[in-house]
């Protein structure tokens, strides 16, 4: 069992505490009521609910599972007169239930999403004859220029799936624009919407970036104007921000890093700006929060300029100050920092193992990376991406970069009647179709936003803004 299995372990069970934790007991939607129907367009499986609810979808073989949390009552089957569907039943799975659709051959393109008025959830198969084809090219929609070298545009296109919603901004070498990550809350990773980040940086333009778990930490490596603020020591493809040209897409970005004593003892670093858990040592600094909320069962050094300032053992939540850093350790971790003394020098090393990422003062990593050399090359398995954003399909941001250092930010609208959405193959085809040399995968699903000048300009699949706790900003030279 690797480390960064291990990390992700213990993220889903204390996610899983904290969730069952801080929520009310409250009555599981019920699912009831399974139909389905047959157009020259499409095939459509139908159940009703009495709530919304929320599900994942898995592909097996020839069958695709879509797992509800929602509780039905008996089993129900319906035959549909499509000749890919053999059938499609739901069947009760304790206070859960799951929808099951058998293919005679393999699980063809499909979408999923909820409707209102009455609530139901809908699994539609759309037919490859009736949704065009993968080079059909985008219908023109809404443009507008943002100033010299950055562009605004929105289309509609169709990559053999249905039409998808997207919505690009262009940026030129020679742009009077720059872009960088912001934190989600003020100077904090603590998370905002983009219409508030928006507000308080004056940004001209903005998406959604980084992956985060739940309420806990940035998922993936922040470096923003030179301070660390979240790492992964899953290689992930990241986006790499220099001070002065262009920026790039570096694949294999890996965070370590190591706290050494003055008796030469180290001991390596396990997350930046996040909660601690057992036996770890964790590196804080004030883009975090006002503290470091910890609890009491551990030990606490303040740094400045190198140098132990403050030690407090036992006491937790150490307030973070600008210009200094935190080390917070629990068990074994603890046990090393209780060797230090106040007045002691101590050594930080922090590396992504690029040298590109290690001298830039922004770096936003998130993956799988989508094109490489112009071609599409989707490494989710490299770089463990969950599956429920490696498969199927749903709302997309990312960023791609061409030959000539012109930057694409695309945000693809999906989980609706009017934008299926893409998966990351066909985001990836999109990106060259752009023109891409590289480009990877920023978070998606009811994440993926664009602002510009103030203005929401998609339509994001929750109905709302989702607070996130990083974006990646357009913003005047």
């Amino acid at each position: 069992m690797n480390h960064s299995y291990r990390q992700w372990m213990a993220r889903f069970i204390l996610a899983g505490m904290l969730l069952t934790a801080s929520l009310p007991a409250a009555q599981a939607a019920r699912v009831s009521t399974l139909r389905g129907g047959v157009t020259p367009n499409r095939a459509r499986v139908v159940m009703s609910l009495d709530a919304p609810l929320s599900y994942t979808a898995r592909v097996t073989g020839n069958q695709l599972i879509i797992d509800l949390k929602g509780k039905a009552e008996r089993t129900e089957m319906v035959r549909l007169r499509d000749p890919r569907i053999q059938k499609a039943y739901l069947e009760p799975q304790g206070r859960n239930s799951r929808l099951v659709v058998v293919f005679r051959k393999t699980v063809p393109v499909y979408k999923i999403f909820l409707l209102k008025n009455p609530q139901r959830l809908v699994v539609d198969f759309p037919r490859s004859g009736s949704t065009g084809g993968s080079t059909a090219k985008p219908e023109a929609g809404k443009s507008q220029w943002l100033g010299k070298g950055l562009t605004y545009r929105e289309s509609t296109v169709n990559l053999g799936a249905g039409r998808v919603k997207t919505y690009l901004l262009t940026l030129a070498p020679s742009s009077d624009f720059r872009l960088d990550f912001i934190p989600g809350y003020g100077k904090t990773i603590q998370r905002g919407t983009l219409s508030m980040i928006q507000k308080r940086s004056g940004a001209v333009a903005l998406v959604n970036a980084s992956y985060f778990d739940s309420d806990i930490w940035v998922v993936g490596n922040l470096k923003i104007q030179d301070k660390w603020l979240g790492m992964e020591s899953t290689p992930r493809t990241g986006l790499v921000i220099p001070r002065t040209g262009a920026p790039s897409i570096q694949p294999g970005l890996s965070y370590s890093g190591t706290v050494t004593r003055p008796d030469g003892k180290t001991f390596a670093i396990g997350g930046v700006d996040r909660m601690r858990l057992a036996n770890e040592l964790i590196l804080f600094n004030d883009g975090y929060d006002d503290t470091t909320d910890t609890n009491a069962y551990g030990t606490e050094v303040r740094l400045a300029g190198g140098v132990v300032r403050e030690i407090r053992k036992g006491g937790g939540s150490m307030a973070l100050t600008p210009g200094t850093t935190v080390l917070s350790g629990n068990g074994a971790a603890a046990a090393f920092l209780n060797g230090l003394r106040t007045g002691d020098p101590v050594k930080v090393t922090q590396t992504l193992g690029n040298a590109a990422a290690d001298s830039t003062p922004s770096v936003g990593s998130a993956g799988p990376q989508l094109v490489r050399d112009g071609r599409v090359q989707v490494t989710s398995e490299e770089e463990e991406i969950a599956d429920d954003i490696a498969l199927g399909r749903a709302p997309r941001t990312g960023v791609g970069i061409k030959k000539d250092g012109t930057v694409l930010v695309v945000v693809a609208d999906g989980r609706s009647d009017d934008s299926v959405g893409m998966t990351l193959t066909e985001f990836g085809r999109y990106f060259v179709q752009l023109g891409a040399d590289r480009a990877m995968n920023f978070d998606g699903g009811g994440s993926s936003e664009m602002v510009v000048n103030g203005k929401i300009m998609n339509d994001p699949s929750d109905g709302t803004e989702r607070p996130v706790r990083v974006a990646l900003g357009v913003f005047r030279k």
